[in-house]
């Protein structure tokens, strides 16, 4: 678990901080899921299972983002892609999670 939180690019915690941390995910996730199923609708999994693609997207999403920042140059070519690094992965995240969620949606509905 902590090398899968290092490479995600967060700090290394120790046990409870990590705990925390697991419960601030979930609650997020079924937060997420919540709102996906109220705005989805029919097309909706369920709140728990949308939370789970949002999560999966958001982790895979983060993890090309970082393997695209590390390999590209972008930094000494000129080019900042926002001001705090932080910042930048989460809003990845999320943009990567929900649009997870969007295409399986649509897949879902066209078969």
């Amino acid at each position: 678990m902590r090398a899968l939180i290092l490479m995600l690019g967060l700090p290394d915690m120790s046990t409870p901080q990590l705990v925390v941390f697991l419960a601030i995910v979930g609650v997020g996730v079924l937060l997420f899921g919540w709102i996906s199923d109220m705005l989805l609708r029919d097309g909706a999994f369920g709140i728990i299972i949308n939370g789970l693609i949002v999560l999966a997207g958001a982790i895979g999403g983060t993890l090309i983002w970082r393997k695209l920042d590390y390999v590209t140059t972008w930094r000494h070519l000129g080019y900042a892609i926002g001001s705090n690094p932080a910042a930048t992965s989460a809003f990845v995240a999320l943009g990567a999670g929900l649009a997870t969620l969007i295409i399986i949606t649509t897949v879902r509905r066209w078969l």
